[in-house]
């Protein structure tokens, strides 16, 4: 890490001080850790720990406040830290108010920016690596080899042809200091912890292209690292100076024995320490202690052998297991302090070494330029090729072109050890410093303004109940993100009531939040394989209970399908529509995220409610079929045969499930009757339907044709199953929601399960006037939310459904959404 000051406006303490390259020793009348405080009449300041304080308060608020602006922009928070520092350095504050900038510029202040931020690093590259799947680089396919060579290969021999073609420009400074040959070995390099970083940050970790980029990106890096280092062996032990033949061999032991250590005495050690840790406990303190001190020893090891401090720790983490309990311990108590609060400062000091003021040769800056320009612009192409030759949308490979060209983290650290090898002066760190935020930003906004994932999950087809074909098996793919959302699923599949001849095929999706990991898993479940998270034990119990269940129906009427997802809530729905897709799903059933409590109040099914929420509402808007939202009350359950209950409406023979589904018209609200005749159509279900009607003269003025849909959906329905004892139609003419209510509240108390439309495409009704505006789920639907709301007091389960949308039929166009779309 860098020892070197910034330019101070004040004369040097003590030493040799000069802009942005000093020499310096500490004052010896200045040694104390703390002060005595301000009415001592000591200045805090004068002292290292308030001095650190200062520091750590001063970068993070700013580059917090900074990132608020820039955001918008999807801008990298890295990048915003730099920038902080640009303006606490030389370039700004060291300008406009010097005594300020003395504060960032004092011998003894560097040293501690230099030496936490370095910590910090080394401590974030080791939870990176323990994140790290390296069984990535087994999977990755010839795409992300091809991308991984072609992008590193092209700009690597781009950036030499450029100096060779530019030879008698180069100013001897950089032929004297090796500053093109150091600058080639890594600007054309994608590092694995930038774009892992960076893909973090746009929230963009868990997709098909996220997992591409990041397998070319670590392919890309062991390749560089095992090519420098045997390029490094090959020339110390083909030089003529026996002293450095001997250098090079024993550098060659000493870095194998290195390896050898880590990987069976670290390793092992660590490996020890999470054995008998419970499922889904995390590392006590003493075993996280432990491990911490292992990896600074490895860190240690590395530089007295002259490998940089992050060498070791991240080795140590790609050859540890990624999930729980490390990974995950790692990323509770080690993220938010070692990422959020310390690392600032590393990526603030790379900001402050930089003036703009020494930018003062055009025709030097403008060399550097076209260097850079070129190999980024080689790696933009040439990353392009191989996507393009497999198939990929022109869309997605400037995607992949874009996100391997993202600079920040080590572009920043390569740069000040750069600076202190003497290899760059003050103009071309600037210069490069500029590069790095213009390249890292406008890539990075780019990429997350031209990925637009609904796109893809357009069925260009009907994929409904409503549509599907009369004794076509129903295609239901359903979410579970906690053991608490099983129960009602399988009774929901048991009300469903699957026969021979209207079978039912589950895609089982067991969802979890990506923890410990930097790459999600999408994968039909293997029993026994267990989960890159640790929740191998918690699927299989899902997975068996779901299995049980289909063994329990007749033959041929219903089979299972598993998978496991593990990724971040922001995404997930990525995974839970590509599933849809390909299996060409009929209908979602996604579990809400709040329950009835045993007391009577209403609790979340997760800790993660809210991101669970979230993730769910961005299946409503991007899924490429329908969606139920299912709200679990406690009154639906999976029947014991020759289980009865009185009928909705009728005293006769009873029958183990009663249905009723409110009716007030619409595409939702036809979505939702369909399901329900199919439920009762060949089962022992009781169902009763009952439509709200406007009186006649209310009606004028409406879609006709919506209403002609409405009438022949219940049309249909009494014509096919109204019996007038299992299946019942009941029509209502209703002046207003209060009728509507009133009916509600008197008839939903008979039944096991309520369906109801969301309405979401539907416009306000009188029958609906009022109620909305004491919505509080608004994914609910003003039915639902009604039914659901504890002022309410229905305390039955209910399910709400949405029809597939007409954009994700390709029936029309749809418009690109943020995020922040689907959050309530």
């Amino acid at each position: 890490m860098s020892l070197e000051a910034p330019p101070g406006p004040g004369a040097p303490l003590h030493g040799e001080l000069t802009v942005n390259r000093s020499l310096f020793c500490f004052p010896p009348n200045n040694s104390a850790a703390t002060s005595s405080g301000v009415f001592a009449g000591d200045d805090p300041l004068k002292f290292y720990f308030p001095l650190l304080l200062y520091h750590v308060c001063t970068v993070f608020a700013l580059s917090r406040a900074i990132h608020a602006l820039l955001r918008r922009a999807n801008v990298p928070l890295v990048i915003s830290q730099i920038l902080a520092g640009a303006l606490l350095g030389p370039s700004f504050l060291g300008k406009v108010l010097p005594r300020a900038g003395e504060l960032f510029a004092t011998p003894e202040g560097w040293v501690q920016i230099n030496t936490v931020g370095g910590y910090a690093f080394m401590l974030q590259i080791f939870v990176v690596g323990v994140k790290t799947d390296l069984g990535m680089i087994v999977k990755s396919g010839k795409k992300a080899v091809a991308i991984a060579f072609f992008g590193t290969a092209a700009p690597h021999l781009t950036m030499l042809a450029a100096g060779a073609a530019l030879k008698a420009r180069v100013p001897a400074a950089w032929k004297a200091t090796f500053l093109l040959t150091n600058l080639n070995s890594w600007w054309s390099l994608s590092a694995f912890v930038v774009v892992c970083c960076t893909l973090d940050d746009l929230n963009l970790l868990s997709t098909k292209l996220g997992r591409l980029a990041m397998s070319a990106a670590l392919i890309g890096d062991f390749a560089n690292t095992f090519s420098i280092a045997g390029v490094t062996s090959y020339l110390l032990a083909s030089s003529p100076s026996e002293k450095i033949q001997r250098i090079g061999f024993l550098s060659l032991i000493t870095f194998s024995v290195f390896i050898g250590f880590m990987a069976f005495v670290a390793r092992p050690a660590i490996l020890r320490l999470m054995r008998d840790v419970p499922e889904g406990a995390l590392l006590c303190e003493a075993r996280l202690v432990a491990v911490l001190l292992i990896t600074i020893t490895c860190s240690f090891a590395g530089e007295v052998l002259g490998l940089h401090a992050t060498y070791g720790p991240f080795m140590l983490g790609l050859m540890l297991p990624g999930g729980a309990p490390l990974g995950v311990t790692l990323a509770e108590r080690l993220d938010r302090l070692v990422a959020g609060v310390l690392m600032p400062l590393l990526f603030a000091q790379g900001g402050m070494r930089m003036d703009v003021f020494k930018l003062a040769d055009a025709s030097t800056c403008l060399l550097l330029e076209v260097f850079l320009v070129a190999g980024a612009a080689a790696k933009f192409v040439f990353c392009m090729l191989p996507c393009l030759y497999c198939g990929m949308s022109r869309q997605e490979a400037i995607l992949i072109g874009l996100i391997m060209n993202f600079k920040g983290i080590t572009e920043v650290v390569y740069a000040s050890a750069f600076m202190d090898a003497k290899v760059f002066d003050d103009q071309v760190y600037a210069a490069f410093i500029i590069n790095v935020l213009v390249v890292g930003a406008t890539t990075a906004s780019l990429v997350k303004r031209m990925y637009h994932p609904e796109e893809k999950y357009v069925a260009y087809r009907r994929r409904t109940v409503e549509h599907k074909k009369l004794g076509e098996e129903l295609r239901l793919l359903a979410c579970v993100h906690s053991p608490a959302d099983v129960e009602p699923m399988l009774a929901l599949l048991d009300a469903s009531s699957p026969t021979p001849a209207l079978p039912i095929s589950v895609y089982l999706l067991h969802l979890a939040p990506l923890a410990g990991l930097t790459t999600s898993v999408l994968r039909p479940f293997k029993r026994g394989g267990g989960t890159p998270s640790g929740g191998g034990t918690a699927a299989e119990r899902v997975v068996n209970a779901f299995h049980f269940f289909v063994q329990q129906r007749p033959l041929g009427s219903a089979s299972l399908l598993p998978y496991v997802c593990i990724a971040p809530y922001a995404t997930m729905h990525d995974d839970v529509c590509a599933v849809a897709l390909d299996k060409r799903a009929t209908l979602i059933v996604v579990p809400f995220h709040k329950r009835l409590a045993i007391d009577g109040s209403v609790e979340n099914t997760t800790p993660n409610a809210g991101a669970v929420q979230a993730a769910n509402i961005n299946v409503l808007n991007y899924a490429p079929c329908s969606v139920a939202f299912l709200v679990d009350r406690g009154s639906l359950a999976v029947a014991a045969p020759g289980a009865a209950a009185a009928p909705v409406g009728d005293d006769a023979e009873g029958y183990p499930h009663r249905v009723a589904v409110y009716f007030l018209g619409g595409p939702d609200d036809r979505e939702a009757l369909a399901l329900a005749a199919y439920m009762a159509e060949d089962a022992q279900i009781g169902l009763t339907v009952f439509r709200f009607l406007l009186p006649p003269e209310w009606r004028k003025g409406g879609d006709l044709e919506e209403d002609r849909l409405d009438d022949e959906a219940a049309e249909e329905y009494v014509r096919r199953c109204n019996d007038d004892r299992r299946l019942v139609y009941s029509e209502n003419v209703i002046s207003g929601s209060d009728e509507m209510v009133a009916v509600i509240r008197k008839t939903s108390p008979a039944a096991d399960l309520l369906i109801v439309g969301r309405r979401a495409d539907s416009p306000e009704s009188p029958l609906t006037a009022g109620i909305s505006d004491w919505s509080e789920h608004m994914e609910l639907g003003v039915l639902g939310d009604l039914l659901t709301s504890t002022d309410f007091g229905c305390r039955v389960t209910t399910l709400v459904v949405q029809q597939q949308t007409r954009a994700a039929a390709g029936e029309v166009s749809r418009s690109p959404r943020t995020e922040s779309d689907g959050h309530v």
